[in-house]
C-alpha cells in the first residue's frame, strides 16, 4: 500500500522530516493523515486495499476527493468499502493521478467537453486557469461552477475558474466586470 504519508508515520504518530515537509509546504494536509491512518486501518478488513495506491485524500463540505494511481478499481470494486466511505464522508469521487487541470476537468463535466482552457500567469509567479463551458451543457454537468472550482482546484493545487459562453458574451455586452476582469484590474500595471 502506497500513501501520502509514510505507513511508519502513521504507525508511530510522528512525522518523518519528508513528510512533515510535504505537510509544511501543503503538497499533503493534516486530512491527509487523517484519512491514511483510517485506510491503513481498514486494510486489516479489507485485505485488497494492500494493491492501493493514494496519492492524496480531500474533503470538500460533503463530499470525498481521492487521487489514486492506477487503482481506482481496488475502491470501486469493494462495495462495502464504498458504502463505509458515502456513511462517513458523502459522495466519494475517485480520479486518477496525478491529475492535470484538463483531466480532471473532462472527468468531472463527462459527456460535456470544455470550450478551452486559458491560463493567466500573475505576476507574483502563480497560474490560474480559466476554463470555459458550453451554455447548452449548463444542464448536463452534474456539479455548480463553484463545486468545479472546489475540487479541480484542490486536487491539482492550481486556482481554476469556470465560465459559461453565455455568462462571457453578457458581461462582455453589459460592461459587468467579471472575476477575471476584476483580478485583471488588481494587477500592478508597468
Amino acid at each position: 500500500m502506497k500513501l501520502p504519508v509514510c505507513i511508519i508515520d502513521l504507525e508511530s504518530d510522528f512525522l518523518c522530516p519528508s513528510c512533515q515537509d510535504k505537510l509544511d509546504r501543503g503538497a499533503i494536509s493534516e486530512f491527509d493523515i487523517e484519512f491514511s491512518k483510517w485506510i491503513l486501518e481498514r486494510a486489516k478488513e479489507y485485505p485488497e486495499l494492500d494493491r492501493l495506491n493514494l496519492l492524496r485524500a480531500i474533503r470538500l463540505d460533503d463530499r470525498l476527493v481521492l487521487v489514486v494511481k492506477k487503482s481506482r478499481e481496488i475502491l470501486l470494486e469493494n462495495e462495502d468499502l464504498m458504502n463505509e466511505l458515502k456513511e462517513l464522508y458523502g459522495e466519494v469521487l475517485i480520479l486518477d493521478g496525478p491529475a492535470k487541470v484538463r483531466t480532471v476537468v473532462r472527468k468531472l463535466i463527462a459527456p460535456a467537453i470544455e470550450v478551452g482552457i486559458n491560463s493567466l500567469y500573475l505576476p507574483d509567479g502563480t497560474k490560474e486557469s480559466i476554463v470555459m463551458l458550453k451554455t447548452e451543457d449548463r444542464g448536463r454537468i452534474p456539479y455548480s461552477k463553484e463545486e468545479l472550482r472546489q475540487i479541480v482546484s484542490a486536487v491539482t493545487g492550481e486556482s481554476v475558474l469556470f465560465e459559461y459562453q453565455d455568462e462571457r458574451k453578457e458581461q462582455l455586452r453589459e460592461d459587468v466586470p467579471d472575476e477575471l476582469g476584476k483580478r485583471l484590474r488588481g494587477l500592478p500595471r508597468r
